[in-house]
């Protein structure tokens, strides 16, 4: 195994771990499908942006999964592992498509984002039986989203002014 493919695989077991523990430990409680709101989603977004689309995605998705398994919500940690997936590859396909946009992270994260609220709306609603209840659910998703949007910029400030070796912060922009 060539040294690239081992830094890959430990900055995603780095994000995944991140991800994990900033999705564990601030949780607050969603009270119609059971679920919660967190930080977790500023660390997906900050993993797609510094270690790539592919990476990021796994990060996020298996990282979220584990909070998931480990807080209790283990109903939800196949939802989640799909979902928290294909949020991150939105975001890095985004970031691809418009290299000219100023914050190009930000309109992929705003994408992201959407389809997560969406996607979890679909998931509690069928969880609980009912399309009707869980639209109340929809403002604290997208909280969550935006928090992680504000949390990851607030982490891009950092590593633009501190570097890591071998990590993708020349997508900054």
């Amino acid at each position: 195994m060539d040294d690239m493919k081992v830094k890959d695989m430990v900055y995603t077991a780095l994000f995944a771990a991140l991800v994990c523990v900033a999705t564990f430990i601030i949780k607050v409680p969603l009270p119609v499908s059971g679920g919660y709101a967190h930080i977790g989603d500023g660390f997906i977004f900050l993993a797609v942006i510094l270690i790539g689309k592919k990476n990021g995605a796994w990060a996020g998705a298996i990282g979220a999964a584990l909070a998931d398994i480990i807080g209790g919500y283990s109903i939800y940690a196949l939802p989640t592992f799909i979902i928290k997936g294909v949020m991150a590859l939105i975001m890095g396909y985004m970031i691809e498509k418009l290299p000219s946009l100023k914050h190009n992270w930000v309109a992929g994260a705003i994408t992201g984002s959407i389809w997560q609220v969406l996607s979890y709306y679909v998931v509690g609603s069928l969880m609980v039986g009912n399309f009707l209840t869980t639209i109340g659910e929809i403002p604290g998703n997208t909280a969550q989203s935006v928090v992680g949007i504000i949390v990851s910029a607030a982490f891009l400030e950092v590593f633009k002014h501190t570097p890591v070796k071998g990590v993708g912060t020349h997508l900054l922009r």
